[in-house]
């Protein structure tokens, strides 16, 4: 559950406050449709998460990879699990 916390910490950085509040990262949270993500923040993540757990880590080249509707559909867990398979 550590990880998910890094990861999530790093989301919410991203994301910010929404409404003055800061929303709700869970893992089944959709980067595109529940956080509202573009491309811009997807390339803000991946070069945050490329500095703190290494070059093994492109989640921009790994979402680059993915089909259209993996991509819209791409949640929290995933960036987690991506992160830790290759950390």
């Amino acid at each position: 559950m550590a990880l998910f916390d890094e990861v999530a910490g790093i989301l919410r950085e991203v994301v910010g406050p929404c409404g003055g509040c800061p929303p709700e990262i869970t893992p089944n949270a959709t980067l595109e449709g529940d956080l509202r993500f573009d491309s811009i923040d997807l390339t803000r993540v991946g070069a945050t998460l490329t500095a703190r757990y290494g070059d093994r880590v492109d989640l921009a080249g790994h979402v680059r990879g993915l089909e259209l509707d993996e991509i819209t559909g791409f949640t929290v867990g995933q960036v987690v699990a991506y992160v830790e398979q290759r950390a």
